[in-house]
């Protein structure tokens, strides 16, 4: 079974990416593990709520994260991820201390598994550490303002990524499926499919050469995407434009759609990491993106 990994930062900046992404989620019947960065607390917590476990309790005075983690788990069962188990299962005193992260049990069934972490430290860093503590396939971030975050996670991070940015929960979007003749366009294909069957999604496969000639390897991944789809009873266009593959891809995208493209998951020492295109598109892309590393 598949695990995703779900980086939140405070209620006003996450709702929409905690809601579409745990749609996702639900999409593939992955477990989800929902995740709370922050920086290292000073004085009375100094980085380890279970050495105040007392004085917190008596003072009701917890870690800014564990309010934020409560607020994701309230917000999970407000839009009917997570079912109404007729009790409270969130509570600060039920977080335990695994290695140099924190974990809250949460009691009874709720319809799905999930688990919510709380680490301190630099987030790019801890989001590697999470990632190197759990078999996580994909991680889920915001579309942060900061203007290397989203590049350095997707560049770092070993899992597939997906990137929220620009998510308005009021709009229809379709999924803009990017092939290509590259080693992760199949595995890209098979997410895409999938979000899209489960989610509703109308599908524009999209392939482009900065040539007339497309070639026999873009050809055939194109007609293997279109059987897929096919095979899944997803509604779908096709195709075949050519120009700047980067430009193309933003400009057919717009604001309404979510960008599926693979990408090559060799070591951060090869050249650009994930290849121009993923992180020209995401650099430059007005909606979500979702890169899928090839295995």
């Amino acid at each position: 079974m598949m695990k995703f990994l779900l980086a939140v930062s405070s209620e006003e900046y996450s709702g929409p990416t905690l809601r579409m992404g745990s749609q996702i989620a639900k999409s593939f019947d992955a477990l989800l593990n929902v995740i709370y960065v922050g920086p290292k607390p000073k004085e009375l917590f100094a980085g380890r709520v279970s050495l105040a476990r007392d004085s917190l309790a008596k003072w009701e005075i917890y870690h800014p994260g564990i309010e934020v983690l409560r607020w994701a788990f309230n917000d999970l069962q407000s839009s009917g991820y997570l079912e109404d188990a007729g009790e409270n299962g969130f509570n600060p005193l039920n977080m335990v201390e695994e290695k140099d992260r924190f974990r809250l049990v949460l009691p009874g069934s709720y319809g799905q598994e999930i688990d919510l972490v709380l680490r301190e430290g630099e987030i790019i860093d801890e989001l590697r550490k999470e990632c190197g503590e759990e078999d996580y396939t994909l991680s889920i971030i915001g579309g942060s303002k900061g203007r290397n975050m989203a590049h350095d996670l997707l560049q770092y991070l070993p899992t597939s990524v997906l990137v929220m940015k620009n998510v308005d929960l009021e709009k229809s979007y379709r999924l803009l499926l990017c092939v290509d003749d590259s080693s992760a366009t199949k595995r890209a294909v098979r997410f895409g499919g999938t979000i899209a069957k489960r989610m509703g999604m109308a599908v524009t496969l999209l392939t482009v050469s900065k040539h007339d000639d497309f070639g026999e390897g873009y050809t055939n991944a194109a007609k293997s995407a279109a059987r897929y789809l096919d095979t899944l009873h997803v509604d779908y266009e096709q195709k075949f434009l050519t120009g700047d593959p980067v430009g193309t891809f933003i400009e057919t995208a717009g604001d309404d759609h979510l960008i599926v493209m693979g990408a090559s998951s060799r070591s951060p020492l090869a050249k650009f990491f994930l290849g121009s295109k993923p992180m020209k598109t995401l650099e430059k892309a007005n909606c979500p993106i979702l890169v899928v590393k090839g295995e």
